[in-house]
């Protein structure tokens, strides 16, 4: 009987050790998580039209940080009078100190930009673009940090896509240049279902 207690004991202490080593291999160092006032010194070096950020005269300029465990999230809002955000530039700072993406949030006049930007989504609230192909846009509070780099028939209309909060809703904004170049897309669907090789040569004159 005292074996097996003795056995178990070894057992649970050696599951024990193998989950604090797990614990202390993965977990990153304190010294190497960049800090909020690095992350935004490292956009702005790179990036020197921001280096007036925040700014309280006219037009103001603010930043708004978020942290995840990756690092962190850097929105650089130009603000104004009749429309409370005019731009946001917004980044993504690694703990390893490299800019690993840059989004871009132009509100039309429609959307509701009263609504708290997201540094995360560089959009109002948590409202996204969140496919990366297709021309059915789904608007949500999870887009992709990356996208495949295979191509389909229509992908470069997406750059056109807008996402936004309108009556508290998230949902696309439409917009003249996404209507465009959907509905040529979709010309050449209809005109060359059964020819990929013209399909491909239509789609690439929409624009």
């Amino acid at each position: 009987m005292k074996n097996k207690i003795l056995t178990l004991i070894l057992i649970v202490l050696f599951c024990v050790g193998i989950g604090y080593w797990f614990i202390k291999k993965f977990q990153i160092p304190a010294s190497k998580i960049v800090s909020e006032s690095a992350a935004i010194e490292i956009v702005k070096n790179q990036f020197p039209e921001f280096k007036e950020y925040p700014s309280n005269q006219l037009p103001p300029k603010s930043i708004k940080t978020e942290k995840t465990n990756d690092g962190w999230h850097i929105a650089f809002i130009q603000e104004g009078s009749g429309r409370p955000i005019i731009s946001a530039n917004c980044f993504f700072v690694d703990n390893q100190k490299n800019i690993m993406s840059q989004r871009i949030y132009n509100p039309t006049i429609e959307e509701d930009s009263t609504v708290e930007l997201s540094p995360i989504t560089c959009t109002p609230g948590a409202c996204s673009l969140e496919n990366c192909h297709g021309l059915d846009i789904k608007c949500g509070s999870n887009p992709p940090d990356v996208c495949t780099e295979i191509y389909m028939i229509g992908d470069k209309c997406l750059q056109y896509a807008k996402c936004g909060v309108q009556n508290g809703k998230c949902q696309q904004i439409e917009n003249s240049q996404f209507t465009e170049c959907k509905s040529c897309v979709q010309k050449c669907i209809d005109a060359n279902e059964n020819d990929n090789i013209k399909l491909f040569d239509c789609e690439g004159k929409c624009k």
